[in-house]
């Protein structure tokens, strides 16, 4: 197979290597240079790089793909804005949030200096005038102190009268051109910005001073984060922030969330680059959406590798689109990364920040509750299709999953992912002889939608009459999986499966879109409510939440470690086998025919 474009292998190590364009390499950089382009740049002779190499830290070629990608994304986003920078020049202008996040910087910085000056000390000693002052690094001198009181005392007056007058002095000059420069910002000796600057630079001033008073009176005052360490946070930063969950015991995005949001945030790289999440904007998340929308819902192999700007030029006319539904919860996934990162302090310089994802589409009514239950003519039909009536086993359908997913599913109210993860060992058999299955997220790739969803459901008696022990009877090791063919990675092959009972159910019940494998969901909770079960009994059985935190009170953990919803196994066991569905002949399984 072809190695993806930038990368290469050199001394059992990947890298990537990526050839400036002809219009930028070698050529002489402008001055001012925003420090983001510093790494295009050959410091030694002040010309753009011919190419741009970085060390992938890894000799694993799958990980070097995905790794590069974000390399390929930024490194495009800089060629942009060289180029932009050859042909305009440096930005002429600022925003107001650029205003904002300066005047913030300006006030940190010297909370930083403070701090650092006052751990290493200056080690004066007024006793031994002329003296050459060399600190310990232990902190500061009786005499330190002194001076630096008055020193810090004289400034703050100082700048007071400044702010007094509303006449910034040559200082706050001097520190205002060094801001903007170090931005690459040019801006006319006239623009109105400069004085904007000025005197918010003497209010971060006269904030910086009063905090370090506080300290110098033993105040515990904490230094903030350096927002240029905020600024480059960019959204796979921010990802990984997310993902980790921030320290033990912290809640952690389920890992089919974590991979579908790793794969939302290579797509948004490989159209926008791997942009600082203070400068994604909301135009940012509508292109982003709007190119989501133009996707099919599933890319053939040979479309699948190609970045998001190329494939959108194919003609993708002939596939499916992918639906609102859909976008907007890759949108929902990535504003919640930058939900944990405005958590975490990341966008306060910021006050006007709003949640660039927040751009979703309206969904129509008609489209907000698809699934449907199936009716007792579909059911009839599915189970007198040939995989039931025939013992056919598809290639598509897995051998016995094709049979056994829709019944379980029928009988429990489980879902897909549920079913496909059961392990030997989550079929078990509790007091009384009662069998249940033990839906948790404890073994290896297993994963549950939300925290509700662990629960045991007894067995029920017609899914025992057709056979299901007898599968268990068959199999061997207690963590191996129940069902071959659906060893971890559990997801795509999950994900094929539901694809190809949707083309089964289509071929020989029925085509539409409310009616998926999870329409047995449906199908069970309308059947309990047909059989006279409360709401917590079949709350139970599903693993929905609701009725207060009171709900999880009463939970008893059993002998063999499994934790019950606070309903024993004996009652859930009565109340399940009430469940039945008139007029319908279920077969047991056969053998394939020869």
């Amino acid at each position: 197979m072809a190695r993806m474009k930038y990368l290469q292998r050199r001394a059992n190590r990947f890298e990537f290597r990526f050839p400036l364009p002809d219009d930028l390499a070698g050529k002489p950089v402008p001055a001012p240079l925003p420090e983001t382009l510093v790494p295009l740049v050959n410091p030694r002779t002040g010309r753009f790089k011919t190419e741009l190499i970085r060390s992938l830290q890894t000799n694993d070629g799958k990980v070097a793909e995905r790794k590069v990608l974000s390399h390929i994304a930024e490194t495009h986003a800089l060629v942009d804005q060289a180029r932009q920078l050859l042909q305009n020049g440096p930005p002429a202008g600022i925003s107001p949030d650029e205003i904002t996040v300066l005047v913030r910087e300006h006030e940190i910085d010297l909370l930083h200096g403070d701090e650092a000056l006052r751990t290493r000390g200056i080690g004066l000693d007024l006793a031994r005038p002329g003296a050459p002052a060399h600190h310990d690094g232990l902190g500061m001198t009786d005499d330190d102190l002194a001076a630096y009181k008055y020193l810090i005392t004289y400034l703050d007056k100082y700048v007071r009268a400044q702010a007094a007058k509303m006449r910034p002095g040559e200082l706050i000059g001097f520190a205002v051109n060094r801001a903007v420069a170090k931005r690459g910002i040019v801006l006319h000796p006239d623009d109105p910005v400069w004085r904007q600057l000025e005197l918010g630079f003497v209010k971060a001033q006269r904030s910086a001073f009063e905090s370090i008073n506080a300290r110098l009176e033993g105040e515990e005052v904490p230094t903030p984060e350096p927002l240029a360490q905020a600024q480059g946070i960019t959204i796979t930063g921010a990802l990984k922030r997310w993902t980790d969950g921030g320290s033990r015991g912290a809640r952690k995005p389920r890992s089919r969330s974590a991979a579908e949001a790793e794969q939302a945030v290579r797509r948004f790289v490989e159209l926008h680059g791997d942009l600082a999440i203070t400068a994604i904007t909301k135009a940012h998340g509508r292109a982003f959406r709007d190119a989501l929308a133009k996707l099919p819902k599933a890319l053939p192999m040979r479309l699948s590798r190609m970045l998001l700007p190329e494939l959108l030029k194919q003609d993708l006319s002939q596939y499916p689109k992918r639906s609102a539904q859909t976008v907007n919860k890759i949108l929902a996934l990535l504003g919640g990364v930058l939900a944990r990162a405005e958590r975490d302090g990341f966008f306060e310089a910021l006050p006007a920040w709003s949640n660039p994802f927040h751009v979703g589409f309206g969904i129509a009514q008609s489209e907000r509750e698809p699934y449907e239950p199936f009716s007792l003519e579909e059911l009839r039909r599915l189970f007198s299709s040939p995989v039931f009536a025939n013992g056919e086993r598809p290639l598509g359908g897995r051998g016995e999953a094709a049979f056994w997913f829709p019944l379980i599913a029928l009988f429990s109210g489980a879902r897909r992912t549920e079913i496909a993860q059961l392990r030997i060992g989550d079929v078990r058999q509790g007091e009384g002889g009662i069998w249940y299955f033990d839906f948790t997220n404890e073994g290896e790739d297993q994963s549950l939608k939300t925290a509700s969803s662990a629960r045991s459901v007894p067995v029920h008696a017609e899914l025992i009459r057709l056979g299901l022990l007898d599968v268990l009877a068959a199999s061997q090791a207690n963590a191996a999986s129940l069902w071959p063919g659906f060893e971890p990675p559990i997801d795509p092959k999950v994900k094929a499966w539901t694809k190809w009972f949707g083309r089964y159910l289509g071929a020989h019940v029925v085509d539409h879109p409310a009616k998926t494998f999870h329409s047995f969901r449906h199908t069970f909770k309308r059947a309990c409510r047909e059989a006279g079960l409360s709401e917590e009994i079949h709350h139970a059985l599903t693993g929905h939440s609701g009725g207060g935190v009171g709900r999880r009170y009463g939970r008893e953990r059993r002998a063999d470690g499994s934790l019950d919803r606070g309903i024993s196994l004996q009652r859930l066991q009565r109340e399940i086998n009430k469940i039945a569905y008139s007029d319908l002949s279920l077969p047991r399984p056969q053998s394939r025919p020869a």
